[in-house]
């Protein structure tokens, strides 16, 4: 699958499936999904903590550049849709980060924050 392609399917299937979500966590999610399949990157803005974590998942795997089309999307779309983790919150730490959805680096700070009160 060529990255135009698989950036084009990701859009327009995380659109469909996940309608009320913001333009960001679209962008992220095409990204991440062209990305494991092509091992390219670019596409729609970013990268977002989102589009960070989604990398190192495919990373994690050692599988950037062969995921199938519906493989990548199983690994990342929980990571680009689902709620706002710490995980994601560490990539504010580890990586230049923007394109995130409005609010979404404040979470992530105080996420940060939190932790550091607990220590």
């Amino acid at each position: 699958m060529q990255y135009d392609e698989a950036l084009t399917q990701a859009m327009e299937l995380g659109k469909a499936k996940h309608s009320d979500a913001p333009q960001h966590h679209h962008a992220a999610f095409a990204n991440s999904v062209a990305y494991l399949v092509t091992g390219m990157s670019g596409g729609y803005g970013g990268p977002s903590m989102r589009e960070h974590q989604a990398s190192r998942i495919g990373h994690s795997q050692g599988q950037v550049g062969a995921y199938s089309f519906e493989d990548a999307v199983k690994a990342v779309e929980d990571c680009c849709y689902g709620p706002l983790t710490f995980d994601h919150a560490t990539m504010l730490e580890d990586e230049h980060c923007f394109d995130d959805a409005p609010g979404e680096q404040d979470q992530a700070q105080q996420m940060l924050a939190a932790r550091l009160q607990r220590n």
